[in-house]
């Protein structure tokens, strides 16, 4: 409950401030409205980023394993497939929801707790939704983009969408909360680690971290929720702005 409240605090205080800035100002990005907001918290979210997630994620990739970090991206990601295969009925997918609830199924039991993908080498492959999808498959905008302290981006639509997301996520199911917290960090930093590649890529592309960063969220997020099936030049207009 606390984890829901933050959201809803957050999410209408940067709403009330944004709206406030937006209005004063016409020539507004139309998808980042709340720029004036998003950007200082950007800022602060990297600069922790800096010296906190990707020192560690630098050092968690030195000393792990690739055998122990693919287990633990797998493990998480066989997590997630609930929230896949309950978003696939949501949205009226049949086959897709028989496929996550394979996946589950196979990887739970057979990949033992999900450390190993047994299902994607059946020809089950992950594909990632969530309940901002399902929002976006009955034809809901996706609002005002917003960047929340910590959390990173998001958007009026997604929102809605983590706090479902992270309520159906086994992890917070747990009661143990110390044990809990511990596989949270090990995932924000498992996460972190298969970023730093991705990262240096980016980083050639602009200089501008901020609007490739928001481009690239807002793109991956039209791209899923159309399952692929986007014009191109939807997704590389946004560069030009």
């Amino acid at each position: 409950m606390r984890g829901l409240k933050f959201f809803i605090v957050v999410f209408f205080t940067i709403i009330f401030f944004g709206c406030a800035a937006y209005s004063g100002n016409a020539f507004a990005d139309e998808r980042d409205p709340l720029k004036s907001i998003n950007k200082p918290i950007f800022a602060i979210n990297d600069a922790i980023d800096s010296v906190l997630f990707k020192p560690l994620a630098i050092g968690y990739g030195y000393i792990t394993p690739q055998p122990v970090q693919n287990s633990v991206a797998n493990f998480f990601l066989n997590l997630n497939e609930i929230d896949n295969l309950i978003n696939n009925l949501l949205q009226g997918k049949p086959n897709a929801f028989a496929v996550s609830l394979g996946r589950l199924t196979i990887n739970t039991s057979i990949g033992i707790g999900g450390l190993f993908d047994v299902a994607s080498t059946l020809g089950l492959t992950h594909v990632e939704e969530d309940f901002g999808q399902t929002l976006g498959f009955y034809g809901a905008d996706a609002g005002p983009y917003i960047v929340l302290p910590l959390l990173g981006p998001t958007s009026a639509r997604d929102l809605p969408g983590r706090v479902v997301s992270m309520m159906l996520n086994p992890l917070s199911w747990l009661d143990n909360v110390g044990f809990r917290n511990i596989l949270i960090g090990v995932n924000v930093i498992d996460t972190r680690e298969n970023f730093l590649g991705k990262e240096d890529v980016a980083s050639e592309i602009s200089k501008d971290k901020y609007t490739l960063y928001k481009d690239i969220y807002l793109d991956k997020r039209m791209f899923n929720i159309s399952d692929g099936k986007v014009n191109s030049f939807d997704l590389t207009s946004s560069f030009s702005e």
